[in-house]
């Protein structure tokens, strides 16, 4: 398929190391209508992955964003638990959760920090789940790094025996695999990557990632400790504006914003490259 699709995608879940579980995002009037603003004037659709524990906190907010937004739900682990990240029990927990918030099964999941198992994603299988959205197709070492360098940087099936799920990784520059998300871009900047980009291009149809947290982490920021802290904070203050680059410039390459779940009606006519469960999920 040569349509370019983009889908903008928003892990919700608490601040980083947020100790009540606050999401500011929800909170703050000034922040939540700015983030709208700026979805509204580029007609952005967009895939909200919900930590499900969270609903009855925020599910009056939720419903707000999703009068203003053209906007799709989606789960994102019911209790964000890195230990244990994708458990069988977990993602029931997420189901029951998210058919109380939205009166049907969710159709797509995201595993906290992309940390998908294969026993998680037998599980997705199980229960009937369209599509996931968990894998880095890059590498990142350390306990909860990953090394997806094997698999590509385009949507494909997952498949086990006749059933299989559609993959849709993030979105990742082709060739340099450096990922294309809000974090990453607060990280090197956007003169960096604007370069880069003339040099990798994007896949034609990708999910970009983004945090709550990623729009306003230097308000946050005093009360982090952890060693994460330094590459959070940098460049937080002009991470709306950011978000507007990235945003203009996926317009200006002639993207369409869809959901998580139009994309997957967009690929259902084409014949998407398949992959052994055993083979894509390796851990």
């Amino acid at each position: 398929m040569n349509r370019k699709i983009a889908c903008l995608t928003l892990d919700v879940e608490a601040d980083f190391l947020d100790p009540h579980g606050r999401i500011r995002l929800f909170e703050d009037e000034a922040l939540f209508k700015r983030y709208i603003d700026i979805l509204r004037a580029r007609r952005v659709k967009l895939t909200a992955f919900l930590v499900t524990s969270l609903i009855e906190r925020y599910a009056a907010r939720y419903r707000r964003l999703q009068e203003r937004l053209p906007l799709e739900f989606a789960v994102h682990s019911h209790a964000h638990d890195l230990e244990n990240p994708c458990s069988r029990a977990d993602i029931e927990a997420s189901i029951v959760a998210f058919r109380n918030f939205a009166g049907q099964r969710p159709a797509g999941y995201r595993a906290p920090l992309g940390q998908i198992t294969p026993q998680g994603m037998e599980a997705l299988l199980d229960f009937g789940f369209r599509y996931d959205s968990s894998l880095y197709p890059s590498f990142r070492p350390g306990k909860l790094g990953y090394n997806n360098l094997h698999l590509p940087c385009t949507p494909f099936r997952i498949r086990r025996g006749a059933q299989s799920i559609i993959e849709v990784p993030f979105a990742a520059l082709r060739g340099a695999r450096l990922v294309f998300s809000l974090s990453y871009v607060k990280v090197f900047g956007w003169p960096a990557y604007r370069f880069l980009l003339s040099l990798f291009p994007l896949p034609a149809q990708i999910a970009v990632l983004s945090h709550p947290y990623d729009h306003y982490f230097h308000l946050l920021a005093d009360g982090v400790r952890a060693w994460e802290k330094p590459f959070l904070q940098r460049n937080a203050h002009t991470a709306f504006t950011l978000l507007e680059k990235m945003l203009d410039f996926l317009i200006e390459q002639g993207y369409e914003f869809e959901s998580m779940s139009g994309l997957c009606d967009a690929l259902e006519a084409d014949a998407l490259p398949e992959w052994e469960l055993a083979q894509a999920i390796r851990k």
